[in-house]
């Protein structure tokens, strides 16, 4: 038997019934942002890889993970930040240089090593994508028989990564 459309009634969910519920047009809806780095040396001769294996280190004449990428470069090169953030930290150790990290929400991080100790940041500075952050030098004494280069590493949820999920190489 039929029965008139104004007579069915909607089942009950239970646990087993998946429930869509549709959001009120005053909830924002998250937008998915895809993060792309800009280059933080420009026209760097060459690029060291990043490598979560022992590689040899001529300085230090031992294996060591290189778990960053070197932008090779005269010293004196500038230094971009990537990517807009606030500066979390700018240090400098005997062994690494000059270290400025930039904090750019979310879990993600980015650290640049190996700079010239005047800097053109300072901690709790927001900078802009593409800004001068500081130049190339040989401070970072841990890798001083490779020459001028930035050694830049990205840092997610607390883990270093490789930073070519974030850069776009025009060659690889």
């Amino acid at each position: 038997a039929e029965v008139p459309i104004d007579k069915v009634e909607a089942p009950t969910p239970d646990v087993d019934t998946p429930v869509i519920e549709t959001p009120s047009p005053d909830v924002e809806t998250p937008v998915i942002t895809v993060i792309t780095f800009a280059m933080p040396v420009v026209n760097a001769e060459s690029i060291g890889e990043y490598d979560e294996l022992p590689v040899f280190n001529q300085t230090l004449g031992q294996s060591r993970v290189h778990m960053a990428i070197d932008f090779f470069a005269p010293e004196g090169t500038e230094v971009y930040a990537c990517y807009a953030g606030t500066v979390e930290s700018v240090t400098t150790e005997y062994l690494t240089g000059t270290t400025i990290t930039i904090d750019h929400g979310n879990g993600l991080k980015t650290v640049y090593n190996s700079l010239a100790p005047e800097v053109e940041v300072s901690v709790g500075q927001t900078v802009a994508k593409g800004q001068l952050i500081g130049a190339v030098a040989e401070s970072n004494l841990q890798e001083f028989m490779s020459g001028a280069h930035l050694h830049f590493a990205v840092i997610e949820d607390g883990e270093y990564i490789n930073p070519e999920k974030y850069l776009v190489f025009a060659e690889k």
